[in-house]
């Protein structure tokens, strides 16, 4: 299993709640064409570093986490191929980052298999 995380802030302007209708139902059908199993968006609600002694609180972190599952990396792969490839992905993608900012992408993979990992 592949995880792809997103933490993102939104851009001055941008509604909160119309952007993430359309990321949620436009970037779910599409990464389900290829392979998405599952897909949601989150908001921080609280956080902090340091031990759970001395905790600090988070300052200046993304305030959304956007997360997608898949079976494996072949789907996020052709995906973000599509993405950046064709002109239906270009016209999503645009309308995703220029709504966006502060974005980070990560992704993680269920096990510790040193095969399964990228070197």
């Amino acid at each position: 299993m592949i995880r792809v995380v997103h933490l993102f802030d939104l851009k001055k302007g941008v509604s909160e709640d119309s952007f993430l209708q359309w990321l949620d139902a436009k970037l779910g059908t599409a990464a389900r064409q290829f392979g998405c199993v599952e897909r949601r968006t989150w908001l921080l609600l609280d956080g902090f570093t340091g031990t759970y002694q001395q905790p600090k609180a988070v300052h200046d972190r993304p305030r959304y986490v956007n997360e997608a599952y898949w079976n494996d990396r072949e789907g996020p792969d052709k995906f973000r191929e599509w993405l950046t490839g064709t002109a239906e992905g270009r016209e999503i993608h645009d309308r995703w980052f220029s709504s966006i900012q502060n974005h980070t992408v990560l992704r993680y993979i269920q096990g510790w298999s040193a095969t399964d990992r990228d070197e």
